[in-house]
């Protein structure tokens, strides 16, 4: 009698394909619950916002829902391709380093050593932006070229 041993390739591809499908379930969820969130800072914004008007409270606000939506967008992004560009995450870096800037009013209280590094995250993220920018204009013409991509 032979005995028939089951490709171990197959059982891991088998589990991958159930991890991956639970993963991508527990980004559904977290997406859910970011815009959950963001209309819960919505309505908040807009009834606050009929009592008293602080407009500095309202740019903090704002600026908290473009984050979030950002990350909505990350992980929507995920979601359907399963790849996050390096870009998206650099915008969404950007817009935390803007409404930190946004938030601290008083920045004699902040050190030099805290000044230099935020100074020195946001060139980094410019940098790594601006990197990425041209490496897909060279990627769709490096395609246009080669006739796998039309204008």
């Amino acid at each position: 009698m032979v005995k028939r041993h089951r490709d171990p390739g197959v059982i891991e591809s088998l589990l991958l394909k159930w991890l991956s499908v639970l993963f991508d379930i527990v980004v559904i969820g977290l997406a859910t619950v970011t815009m959950g969130y963001v209309v819960y800072l919505m309505v908040n914004l807009i009834t606050e916002s009929m009592h008293a008007f602080d407009i500095e409270e309202v740019l903090h606000q704002i600026v908290l829902i473009i984050i979030f939506l950002e990350i909505f967008e990350l992980l929507t992004l995920y979601v359907t391709e399963h790849h996050v560009s390096m870009r998206n995450v650099v915008e969404l870096g950007v817009l935390a380093m803007v409404r930190k800037i946004i938030i601290t009013l008083d920045y004699n209280q902040l050190g030099w050593q805290t000044l230099f590094g935020i100074a020195a995250l946001i060139f980094v993220m410019g940098w790594i932006y601006v990197q990425e920018r041209q490496r897909r204009t060279r990627h769709e013409e490096f395609l246009i070229t080669h006739g796998i991509k039309k204008d």
